[in-house]
């Protein structure tokens, strides 16, 4: 079995469509990795109001969190699809 070579896409509008999905859920990704990262930071340093900061930074995060897993998820069945796999 060649590991290097995946298997052949039957669908290739399909296969576009899911490089299209994928390709804008990296900067949702990178947003809300940082808006995370920085409202820990703020959460294990800080007191007070900037403790709420962080809170409320990381509550900011979940949204651009959720679309780029969304994104990613409707690229992964649109990838799935084109290959003609079924899915249960």
């Amino acid at each position: 079995m060649d590991v290097t070579r995946s298997e052949p896409v039957a669908g290739p509008q399909l296969e576009r469509t899911s490089r299209r999905l994928a390709k804008p859920s990296v900067p949702f990704a990178v947003i809300a990795t940082v808006l995370v990262v920085v409202g820990v930071v703020l959460l294990v340093v800080g007191s007070s109001w900037v403790w709420v900061l962080g809170i409320v930074l990381i509550a900011l995060a979940g949204p651009p969190a959720m679309v780029a897993l969304g994104l990613l998820c409707a690229a992964a069945v649109s990838r799935w699809t084109a290959r003609r796999r079924p899915f249960a």
